[in-house]
């Protein structure tokens, strides 16, 4: 029964941003779950140490570089699976950037560098894996990491971090439309209070507001593996009249 709702036997997952936060738990609990890992990130050194990691513990991956806000890198990245013979139908969108910079203090490059990640990025990833599942004819799995931010502001100088947020979702549910004929499903998480959640933008100060506070959070902070495990269901047989949806995972933080 296990197999049938959460395995991901036979599948090849790959996780961006997996050398870090949220992207790297996701990476380990779909190794967990029978899928082949690439483990993609723009330091190849962290990708290397995560794929290691889940070699280690029985599993299969392997480590891949790619810097999603580079078009050049996410091309060179797709045409080396291809060479390879891999075929990835799992993506997941795990790299990001956050922030926590006043609006009347951010620079244009600020603003630029965190959607150039967020939301550029993650179009690019989504994009080319999706031309090799149509290519291949092959169904797929897109998943997204976006956040509860991108639709209820929690921390005060999230502006941009919220906002690329918010279209990474629309790119998610009009991707799904697109894309269901073909088989190819699109759905975003988005995570509450996650410690460790992702790299911070040059700059970042520690943000403030409701979301840093535990009280306002009826079942606590949040594991990154509960994300993976979400992430390991939206990927999985389960999963195939699911698409186009943002999934709160906030441990009730909205409804409080």
């Amino acid at each position: 029964m296990f197999e049938n709702v959460m395995g991901l036997g036979g599948r090849t997952a790959l996780v961006t941003g997996a050398g870090s936060g949220l992207a790297e738990a996701i990476a380990q609990v779909m190794a967990r779950a029978g899928a082949k890992v690439i483990c993609a990130h723009d330091d190849l050194g962290d990708a290397e140490r995560v794929a290691a990691a889940i070699r280690a513990d029985g599993n299969e991956a392997r480590a891949i570089a790619m810097d999603p806000a580079k078009e050049e890198s996410v091309l060179a990245a797709f045409a080396e699976l291809k060479a390879a013979g891999e075929l990835a139908d799992i993506v997941v969108l795990g790299a990001m950037m956050q922030g926590g910079v006043p609006a009347i203090e951010m620079s244009a490059a600020q603003w630029d560098a965190m959607h150039n990640v967020n939301a550029r990025g993650s179009f690019l990833t989504a994009r080319e894996g999706i031309r090799a599942l149509v290519a291949a004819g092959q169904p797929g799995r897109i998943i997204a990491l976006s956040t509860i931010g991108s639709e209820h502001p929690v921390l005060h100088g999230n502006v941009a971090y919220g906002s690329s947020k918010a279209a990474l979702n629309q790119m998610c549910r009009n991707l799904a439309f697109e894309h269901a004929a073909d088989g190819i499903r699109v759905n975003a998480i988005m995570p509450g209070a996650i410690p460790g959640n992702a790299p911070a933008m040059p700059g970042a100060v520690a943000g403030s507001g409701p979301g840093r506070n535990r009280d306002r959070h009826p079942c606590g902070f949040g594991n990154p593996e509960e994300i993976g495990w979400l992430a390991v269901y939206l990927a999985g047989p389960s999963a195939n009249y699911i698409t186009g949806q943002t999934i709160v995972m906030d441990g009730g933080f909205q409804v409080a």
